[in-house]
């Protein structure tokens, strides 16, 4: 049971059909011209699953050895490779949560869990969360936030303030995003945020429908 989902079990043809189908930022749109015949030109270099291709594209010297092999547009494939990436979002750091204490951030960081993947192991079993309690000397109450926190943190572009906020709202688990509306959830993460003003970034309807969805296709491992 790992914090990021496991790309080789993706493949090609399920990751185009996501691209085709799903919700995409303004910069990722462009992905879905010509997708058909770009994903065909991909499959014939052998590539299967997410992870080959995340290798294949792994950095900028591969991306244009890729593209003149291919022919296809390094700024397409530039694009692409920031899409695959995405799937294993940045691991948030968490003395910049701000609902965890700088006692509590510090006591982490005396343990060496300094991000969310790092925690992860830790707080995933209720068992885990109580000896991680006792460890630090923090309460079941926090173990249990942390948890929810990085929970909700390895969907991508949720980052510590967001997720704070949802926790805030209620929906502070996977499954409940997943099971959310998100046009309710939407409208009330607006209410909240403007009494609070916690997140400065824009909300938009599209925001939300991508997270739930993106909830939707991500693994419950957490025990609650």
């Amino acid at each position: 049971m790992g914090y990021y989902i496991d790309l080789s079990k993706i493949t090609l043809e399920e990751f185009k059909n996501k691209l085709k189908n799903e919700y995409l930022l303004p910069s990722q749109q462009f992905l879905k011209e010509n997708i058909d015949e770009q994903f065909s030109i991909i499959q014939n270099q052998n590539i299967v699953n997410l992870q080959q291709l995340q290798q294949e594209l792994k950095t900028k010297e591969k991306v244009n050895a890729f593209a003149k092999t291919t022919s296809i547009g390094v700024d397409y494939l530039t694009v692409l490779r920031r899409t695959v990436n995405s799937y294993h979002p940045e691991a948030r750091k968490l003395d910049q949560f701000p609902c965890i204490s700088s006692e509590t951030a510090q006591k982490l960081a005396k343990a060496g869990i300094k991000t969310t993947l790092d925690l992860y192991d830790r707080i995933i079993t209720p068992q885990g969360r109580n000896r991680l309690a006792d460890e630090l000397g923090i309460s079941i109450e926090e173990a249990l936030l942390l948890a929810k926190l990085t929970d909700i943190c390895r969907l991508r572009y949720v980052n510590q303030t967001f997720a704070y906020l949802l926790v805030m709202l209620g929906y502070d688990t996977v499954e409940l995003i997943q099971k959310a509306d998100y046009r309710i959830l939407h409208k009330k993460l607006l209410e909240l945020n403007e009494e609070k003003n916690i997140f400065k970034g824009k909300i938009g309807l599209n925001d939300m429908a991508f997270l739930v969805n993106e909830a939707r296709n991500a693994t419950l491992h957490v025990e609650y």
